[in-house]
């Protein structure tokens, strides 16, 4: 198997590392309250589009306006 495969298929991996994965995917994946907090407060530290950057700050607006 590819080593570019399936990030979950590993073991070993760092917490930023997973949510860069999930904030590769967004919105299609990790559209729950804690999962949106917890990208939101961890933007600078990804390595992921800008657009994606924009639509987790977006759902993080909604989550605060409630």
């Amino acid at each position: 198997m590819d080593k570019e495969a399936l990030f979950w298929d590993y073991k070993e991996h760092s917490h930023t590392k997973e949510l860069e994965r999930i904030g590769l995917f967004f919105p299609q994946i990790g559209r729950d309250k804690e999962t949106i907090i917890e990208l939101y407060e961890n933007l600078d530290r990804l390595n992921i589009p800008e657009s994606n950057k924009k639509l987790i700050e977006l759902y993080y607006d909604l989550i605060k306006k409630g």
